[in-house]
């Protein structure tokens, strides 16, 4: 049975509605008078809800307007789950003028960090959070991604693997963007990547790609598909 604590004050408030003995036991013991008081108690502990769940915070884009990825339902996905403030055991990021390296170090799969559809291919969706996290720079810095120089590495397998993509950056008086496809243990091909570019060049822009990158690992093999365009 649970033991309510009220206070000298509450005591004598409750005095004076029930005419409580000195030793705080009830005088008028009619169930009516027992039943409003446990009422009031319950009202008190209602408005003290501990056990309420906590609103989920909306996931809102704060940067600026205009870079590729700040819509996508996977950096949506990375965001809402804390980016880099709540996975740095996992990625990490080194950012400079003169590259952006992305790396990755826990299981190959299982987790779900940056997929549109919660998927569990973990270490494929590192390529995700690089185009989440690269582009915002990109925007702000002028500079330019040498696709044809990315650099993929990776080893191990399960809870211990690892992946690293280390993209070189140029100065550019333009803004560029990176988009990519891929694919883990599948080529999807350049088609999309290469319709993208035309795309872009047929309105005046400049488009450079689709530049084919590889990485074999013992966690199994990622082929990708780079194109870097001026917004």
């Amino acid at each position: 049975m649970k033991k309510f604590i009220i206070t000298e004050s509450e005591k004598e408030s409750i005095k004076n509605m029930y005419d409580l003995k000195e030793d705080g036991s009830l005088v008028d013991s009619s169930v009516d008078a027992f039943k409003k008081l446990l009422s009031m108690l319950g009202d008190t502990f209602k408005s003290k809800d501990v056990n309420k769940p906590t609103p989920t915070k909306k996931d809102v884009y704060n940067g600026p307007k205009g870079v590729l990825g700040s819509e996508w339902k996977s950096c949506k996905a990375w965001r809402s789950k804390g980016g880099l403030s709540s996975w740095s055991e996992n990625i990490s990021v080194d950012k400079s003028s003169s590259q952006f390296k992305i790396s990755y170090k826990g299981p190959s799969s299982g987790l779900s960090i940056a997929h549109a559809a919660n998927g569990k291919d973990t270490i494929h969706q590192l390529y995700n959070i690089l185009i989440c996290e690269l582009n915002p720079f990109l925007y702000e810095g002028n500079l330019k991604p040498n696709i044809n120089n990315i650099k993929t590495e990776g080893s191990k397998s399960g809870k211990n693997s690892t992946l690293t993509i280390t993209v070189p950056l140029e100065h550019s008086d333009d803004t560029y963007q990176l988009d990519r496809r891929g694919g883990w243990g599948h080529d999807p091909g350049s088609s999309k990547m290469a319709n993208k570019c035309a795309e872009i060049k047929s309105k005046g822009g400049e488009c450079f790609g689709p530049v084919k990158n590889i990485v074999q690992a013992r966690f199994g093999k990622i082929t990708e598909y780079f194109i870097t365009y001026t917004i």
